[in-house]
C-alpha cells in the first residue's frame, strides 16, 4: 500500500470514528420515555453499584420500567451510568423508598433498591438469607434514603 492510501485509510478511520462517537452522544443524550419513577440521593461514601463504582455525591436516578437498567446521572452530568436490570420482587410493606447497602471491610456495595409507590423490591446483589442476617447483626447494613421526583 502506498503512503497516500494509507493516509486516506486512516483519515476515512477516524472520520467514522467521530461520527460513531457523536450517534452514541446523541443517543445518550436523548429524551427517555416516560419514567415510572425519578428520584435523587446523595451518597456520603464511594458505593460499588452494579458493575460500576460511585464517589460520594449527589444524583438523580429514573427508571423507564423496573424492567429497564436505570440510569443514574450527577447534577454536572459528567457521571451518566445505566445500572444494570435488576431482580425484581416486592417491595416492603409501608416503607419508604430507599437504597440498602451493605458493607464488606472497606467497600460498600447497593444490594436494593426498594420502590413502594411501584411496589416493588429491585435487587441489583442478591445475598442469601443468612448473609443478610449476618450482615445486620454486624451492624453492616445501611439505608439511604431517595426523594422521589414529583409528577
Amino acid at each position: 500500500m502506498t503512503l497516500k492510501l494509507m493516509q486516506n485509510a486512516i483519515r476515512v478511520s477516524i472520520a467514522a470514528a467521530v461520527f460513531a462517537t457523536c450517534l452514541i452522544a446523541a443517543g445518550a443524550n436523548a429524551q427517555f420515555g416516560p419514567a415510572v419513577f425519578a428520584g435523587k440521593f446523595t451518597l456520603p461514601y464511594e458505593v460499588h453499584w452494579g458493575g460500576s463504582v460511585l464517589s460520594a455525591g449527589e444524583y438523580s436516578i429514573r427508571m423507564e420500567s423496573v424492567q429497564h437498567a436505570a440510569v443514574v446521572s450527577s447534577p454536572d452530568g459528567k457521571v451518566n451510568m445505566f445500572i444494570r436490570i435488576p431482580t425484581v420482587g416486592d417491595a416492603e410493606k409501608g416503607g419508604a423508598t430507599y437504597l440498602t447497602i451493605f458493607i464488606r471491610g472497606n467497600e460498600r456495595t447497593v444490594q436494593s433498591l426498594n420502590l413502594p409507590e411501584l411496589g416493588k423490591m429491585l435487587t441489583y446483589h442478591p445475598l442469601t438469607k443468612s448473609e443478610r442476617e449476618e450482615l445486620a447483626k454486624a451492624g453492616q447494613v445501611q439505608t439511604l434514603s431517595i426523594t422521589t421526583a414529583k409528577k
